[in-house]
């Protein structure tokens, strides 16, 4: 008997160390495929020169682990240990009440803990004033829009050991007070989220994503549509419902934390709201030139297709860094901003909107403030 379960033992765990070999080798299963980073090196040749200089086992190493047979679906078993069992996130992430999943720097800023202070905010927005002044005489406008915030919007959710009791000031709030006593045109959709929470039917923030939702950022493309239209005195083009979908399976991004934490089990059940959209035009339909600045909250007006429709010609300025328009936003391959004639295209544009969640309230414009104010206002 004791032999039998010997070797019953040695057969299992031979089948253990060989189950990755035939994996790897003949794809017995799909794993499926991995979100967020995870490397996938390509095999090296072999040499002499790399094989006496340790070269070729190091990157073979590598190599070999990144190919490992079921290594997705070990990590998504470890990624599901992790967080059922030890409530870990990574990527920064943390987990509130409720499975509520959020990045720490969204929840820092929400207190104040990168509060920039006063009097650096009013230089901030000064000079934001002053450049919407300039290009107001050249016929153009400037918007600030304040995004909506999941640390905001979900306060309630925060984690225990997270919530400050004593809330500092923060350049969110700030700014805006800020920019209305200066009177920059801006939009807090932040704020007016808030006023929807309680009667919305809809997502406008899951538990499982840190941007506003696609039907989330669809509502806040038409009120900046509804505010150019007023500034400008002009019709533009608006999204009309069609018809409505209502999904458990998340577009891009409505899940993009859940999703880089290749779970085994989802953390929550959600139904989003897809709109299928429909944008009438006329003769007395106009449709401007738009230059977005910010952040990544900018990202789902493009995947809504809010940005492309809303303008004749758009470019996004992720950060004040990448430059993303109608030719490369779908092929990744993005143009620099130091690199880029961006002081002649902004020369072009219509209207130039810098979008930011407060997370990011404390570079609005990720640079694009101190650029443009030294362009139109060079030292002497």
């Amino acid at each position: 008997m004791k032999k039998k379960v010997k070797n019953g033992l040695l057969v299992f765990v031979f089948a253990v160390l060989l189950l990755p070999l035939l994996q790897q080798n003949l794809q017995v299963i799909d794993s499926g495929r991995l979100f967020g980073y995870y490397t996938n090196t390509a095999d090296t040749s072999f040499s002499l020169v790399g094989w006496f200089g340790g070269t070729y086992q190091a990157r073979e190493a590598i190599f070999l682990n990144d190919h490992m047979g079921f290594r997705p679906d070990l990590l998504r078993l470890n990624g599901q240990i992790d967080y059922s069992v030890f409530q870990k996130m990574d990527y920064g992430g943390v987990i509130g009440s409720d499975n509520y999943l959020y990045y720490t720097d969204y929840i820092n800023a929400y207190y104040g803990k990168d509060f920039q202070g006063y009097e650096k905010l009013h230089k901030k927005m000064k000079m934001l004033k002053d450049i919407q002044d300039t290009l107001a005489c050249l016929g153009k406008s400037l918007i600030m829009v304040y995004a909506p915030d999941k640390a905001w919007y979900y306060s309630e959710h925060i984690p225990q050991n997270l919530i400050v009791l004593n809330r500092k000031p923060n350049n969110y709030k700030t700014s805006a007070c800020m920019g209305d006593s200066l009177g920059i045109n801006q939009i807090d959709l932040n704020k007016w989220f808030l006023t929807l929470k309680d009667t919305t039917k809809e997502l406008l923030y899951s538990k499982q994503g840190i941007h506003w939702t696609n039907y989330g950022s669809i509502l806040g493309g038409d009120s900046i549509i509804k505010y150019i239209e007023a500034l400008q005195h002009i019709h533009m083009p608006h999204p009309e419902w069609l018809r409505v979908l209502h999904t458990t399976q998340a577009r891009v991004p409505d899940r993009d934390i859940g999703n880089l934490l290749n779970l085994i089990f989802p953390i929550a059940n959600e139904t989003y709201c897809y709109p299928e959209l429909f944008y009438t035009t006329d003769s007395t339909t106009t449709k401007p030139n738009f230059i977005f600045v910010g952040d990544s909250y900018c990202v789902n007006l493009i995947l809504t297709g809010v940005m492309q429709h809303m303008s004749r010609e758009w470019q996004f300025w992720f950060g004040f860094q990448s430059v993303f328009n109608k030719d490369n936003y779908k092929t990744g391959v993005y143009l620099h901003i130091d690199t880029y004639d961006w002081k002649s295209e902004l020369n072009k544009a219509d209207c130039i909107v810098v979008l930011n969640t407060p997370m990011n309230a404390f570079n609005l414009g990720g640079g694009f403030i101190d650029s443009a104010y030294n362009y139109y206002y060079p030292k002497k």
